[in-house]
């Protein structure tokens, strides 16, 4: 008897058994096995430019147990039909794949379809043509080089998720999702002599939306040099307030406005920069088939009226409750620690209780209310992924600011307690920054033990399976690969590094050492964030983005946010009330509005200042604009030629 017949139960339930072994060995003979082919065709003579060197394996599609033999060959046909060559293998009854590969010819159809946007020989972005791909082959490359790594898998789930969706809500589909590729993933081991990250690699392997978060952390960890100089001077020598302030306000404008130009070269060179709330729906919209009203085509359409309707009816009251829930658990905090300062005294350890305890559960509460803002958010059936992100960051964010923030603001501008807002600066800093660490460590560290483990409990695969595979490397690597954890988004990464900004800038008067501490995580957490992409998650399909979305707005609220609490803290201290109470008595409060106000003049200064695109890219999109025009000048006018022929 095999042993899925002696064993019932979800295919999964064994994946831990063999994962590192077969991991390493799959992956190496793979690899290997690429090169020697690759090798023996450079002897080849008359190898065809359309012959590709080996089969590759794009998608990897499970069944479940609960499909049968016919149920698998009917996605096949379904897959075949739009050109996607398939192979089919039986390993046992809970053990099913459907391997999916494509031809160079194929790919460059859909891309075509899918309109993805290219580099041409002009050194212009223009939407691939299939007709014309000389225009698309810079010097020195081939054809198969004209796609990226990245959108291969995409075109391919692209063309055929419609087909096999009713086979996903069945229940007859358990997973689709790509391979790794080790030849490739060898770029992103950790190099000390490296001195930056390859961006573009991580990109052309994962995706914009991935690339542009690397990109964006590591030009925020180089920007975190800076305010990390500053607060060491700041605390040697006593910098006046006014002066720290001034410098937070330059430096976070500058800061995020240096950034939306970086921004714009990535997504320029990646094709994404004229991307619209008019582009493909996600998979999860749902509506009606209708007519596209630009292209024709037949969409699926939901009226918009309902999506407002569940934002301000049932979305924006919960999330308003959520927010006057969180605002009076802060101040709850408040009053046990004055019941233990009256019960201990001051220098009573136990005073440290209650803002540890607030800092977990500060972390808690972000979990729980990241579930319900997305519940919330998927009610609202956004179409794009780019307007979900931005209404889900913006719950998220609100909710945030007043978790992590609250309590700082009423100590500062409530209580008027700078010693105790240091304290408490501090100590939930120092609360997130473990509790980050122990994150970012502790998931990878589980997943190393969970390996050691397999490696311990490995079997060989047995005779009866070796039969029936075709391609053994193939499979081992498909075998651990779907018993890896999937990655969703880059959401948590970006709200670790926001609110961590937050933490750096809002109260920098009284914290001067905060943005050294960020650098310091930083340098390590985004190799980390990187190593766990590459080994602990499965490879996620590819997200295209042209910006950081609604993270943007939140680090530009979070900058005027700190502008006014940075100023406030002046306006605080003792000296500066005496002063200005002596030159105006009648209304000593208009000297923080004039103040507050010449820096956020100097803020929209500095915004003006700066384009958010560089001219190299202002002169790209205008140059491909008059290729477009021309090209459709020259088809009107052969069109009007062929009509006066006939």
């Amino acid at each position: 008897m095999s042993e899925d017949a002696k064993s019932p139960g979800p295919r999964t339930r064994n994946i831990i058994e063999n994962q590192l072994f077969r991991r390493q060995r799959s992956l190496k003979l793979e690899a290997l096995q690429r090169q020697r082919t690759l090798d023996s065709n450079d002897g080849v003579e008359g190898l065809g430019a359309d012959t590709e060197p080996f089969d590759k394996t794009h998608i990897v599609i499970i069944f479940t147990e609960k499909a049968k033999l016919r149920h698998c060959q009917d996605v096949e046909k379904i897959i075949q039909e739009f050109g996607i060559q398939t192979t089919l293998e039986i390993v046992g009854k809970t053990e099913k794949y459907l391997y999916l590969s494509a031809s160079v010819d194929t790919l460059l159809r859909l891309a075509d379809a899918a309109e993805l946007e290219k580099m041409t020989t002009t050194h212009s972005m223009q939407k691939f043509n299939h007709g014309c791909i000389s225009d698309f082959l810079l010097p020195g490359m081939g054809k198969e080089q004209i796609l990226r790594y990245c959108e291969i898998p995409v075109l391919i789930k692209d063309v055929i998720q419609d087909g096999i969706k009713s086979y996903v809500q069945k229940g007859y589909i358990e997973d689709m999702f790509p391979l790794h590729d080790i030849l490739y993933l060898e770029r992103f081991n950790w190099n000390l002599k490296r001195t930056k990250l390859p961006i573009e690699d991580i990109r052309n392997y994962f995706g914009s939306s991935i690339g542009l978060y690397f990109g964006f952390i590591e030009f925020y960890t180089k920007a975190l040099i800076f305010p990390s100089l500053f607060g060491i001077l700041q605390y040697v020598f006593d910098l006046n307030i006014s002066l720290v302030c001034s410098f937070y306000v330059v430096w976070t404008t500058i800061f995020l406005e240096l950034w939306k130009r970086k921004c714009a070269g990535y997504s320029y060179r990646w094709g994404t920069i004229e991307m619209s709330s008019l582009d493909k729906p996600r998979s999860a919209y749902t509506g009606q088939l209708k007519p596209d009203p630009i292209t024709g085509k037949m969409t699926l359409h939901y009226p918009m009226r309902y999506t407002y309707l569940q934002m301000y009816c049932i979305s924006y009251p919960v999330v308003l409750g959520c927010v006057v829930a969180a605002g009076w658990f802060a101040l709850y905090q408040f009053q046990i620690e004055a019941e233990v300062l009256a019960d201990f005294g001051p220098d009573s350890w136990l005073l440290y209780v209650p803002v540890i305890v607030q800092s977990v559960l500060i972390a808690i509460f972000s979990w729980a209310y990241e579930k319900l803002a997305t519940f919330l958010t998927n009610l609202e059936n956004h179409r794009t992924r780019s307007q979900y992100d931005r209404h889900r960051v913006n719950k998220l964010m609100l909710f945030e600011i007043v978790n992590n923030f609250f309590s700082q603001f009423y100590i500062a501008f409530v209580l008027h307690d700078l010693r105790q807002l240091k304290y408490q600066l501090m100590m939930q800093l120092l609360v997130f920054q473990l509790l980050c660490i122990a994150q970012e460590i502790g998931i990878p560290l589980l997943a190393v033990l969970r390996q050691k483990y397999a490696e311990f409990r490995h079997r060989e695969v047995a005779e009866e399976k070796l039969r029936s595979i075709s391609d053994l490397p193939r499979y081992e690597q498909s075998f651990y690969e779907s018993g890896l954890d999937e990655y969703h988004s880059t959401y948590e990464d970006y709200l670790q590094v926001c609110i961590q900004f937050g933490f750096v800038v809002l109260f920098a008067a009284v914290a001067p050492f905060a943005a050294i501490g960020a650098l310091l995580n930083n340098v390590f957490a985004v190799h980390i964030d990187m190593w766990k992409l590459c080994n602990i998650f499965k490879r996620p399909f590819a997200r295209r983005a042209k910006n950081i979305g609604a993270w943007q707005l939140a680090f530009e609220l979070l900058s005027v946010m700190s502008l006014l609490s940075n100023c406030g803290l002046l306006f605080l201290q003792p000296n500066v009330k005496d002063f200005f109470s002596h030159w105006l008595p009648s209304v000593p409060d208009l000297s923080f509005v004039i103040f507050e106000h010449l820096l956020l003049g100097l803020k929209f200064l500095i915004h003006k200042v700066i384009h958010e695109r560089p001219r190299w890219v202002r002169i790209g999109l205008l140059k491909a604009d008059f290729e477009t025009s021309q090209a459709l000048k020259q088809l009107k006018k052969f069109k009007a030629e062929a009509n006066k022929m006939a």
